[in-house]
């Protein structure tokens, strides 16, 4: 989510033609975008980074679950 932003603030910079951004390169503005691209496509699944939270998510839904049923006995 940093590259993200980092991507949009660039973007912005570029467009409004602000300082040294107003002849920096596109492909510099595209890195952190692709970087995001890469890192949500290729680094997360390879540790296993988004079946994590998935799992604590299923977790936690679980273990609400589980003290509503039994707080009700």
């Amino acid at each position: 989510m940093p590259m993200l932003i980092i991507g949009v603030i660039l973007a912005g910079l570029k467009l409004a033609e602000l300082g040294p951004f107003e002849k920096l390169s596109w492909w510099w503005i595209a890195v952190p975008f692709l970087l995001s691209v890469f890192w949500w496509e290729v680094i997360e699944p390879m540790f296993g980074l988004d079946k994590k939270k998935d799992h604590e998510e299923a977790e936690f839904e679980k273990k609400k679950r589980h003290s509503k049923t039994l707080g009700k006995k």
